[in-house]
């Protein structure tokens, strides 16, 4: 799990998720060396998995994807999905903004598109960032099948995957979520990905600034074991 890949912004609030794109690269090459192969997220477990299945994601569709990281994927061979705030397409992180973070630039709908036509997946991250846990049942319900209904129809490309914002769910939210028709959905948990768990609560690995070579090298290899 992903959020941006540029230098780090000391000013801001999160700064632990940038990871710069000279790091990313020697991650993907890494993953690569030890013959990790990325997987589509939306077609998970309904595919022939290689032996070390790899999937790739990142949270908001920060601008500094398209500049910086999809080079480098795209570079490798590599596919990754990339899950979208519906109403800030090519605009900014207004919901970090909001709470005096600094703003970063979001992807347009040019970029997503392009990015799309090579290789790149996207999936919804709700309408506006919004806290599942904190909206009423009625709003949860729009955040999630809207953000899906606008997103094909501002892309034309079909959106099977979610992405809970801040990785906070309840039990009527995962509920609403299978209802309007996705896929797989991804959580912020910490745990290995089996034919066991449930397919609207993935659990993903957190890339951070500081998960050096080293580091990443520890967290494939004990997902291997894990899994």
């Amino acid at each position: 799990m992903y959020h941006k890949v540029a230098q780090m912004d000391r000013r801001s609030h999160t700064a632990g998720h940038y990871v710069s794109p000279g790091l990313f690269l020697r991650q993907l090459r890494l993953a690569k060396a030890l013959g990790f192969q990325t997987v589509s997220l939306a077609h998970l477990f309904d595919q022939s998995l290689p032996k070390r299945p790899l999937v790739i994601t990142f949270d908001d569709g920060y601008a500094n994807f398209y500049q910086n990281a999809l080079p480098s994927l795209i570079r490798l061979g590599m596919q990754s999905t990339v899950f979208l705030v519906a109403n800030q397409l090519g605009g900014t992180n207004a919901w970090d903004v909001a709470i005096g973070d600094v703003e970063e630039r979001l992807m347009t709908i040019a970029e997503i598109k392009d990015s799309a036509e090579q290789g790149t997946e996207f999936g919804s991250h709700t309408l506006d960032h919004a806290d599942l846990a904190e909206c009423s049942e009625a709003e949860a319900a729009r955040q999630i099948l809207d953000s899906k209904r606008q997103l094909e129809s501002d892309l034309n490309l079909p959106i099977e995957t979610f992405c809970y914002p801040y990785g906070h769910y309840t039990r009527t939210s995962v509920n609403l979520v299978e209802e309007a028709g996705y896929r797989y959905a991804c959580t912020t948990g910490k745990a290995i990905n089996t034919e066991q768990t449930p397919r609207l609560e993935l659990a993903r690995i957190n890339i951070r600034s500081d998960t050096w070579s080293i580091v990443f090298l520890l967290k494939l290899l004990r997902s291997r074991r894990s899994g």
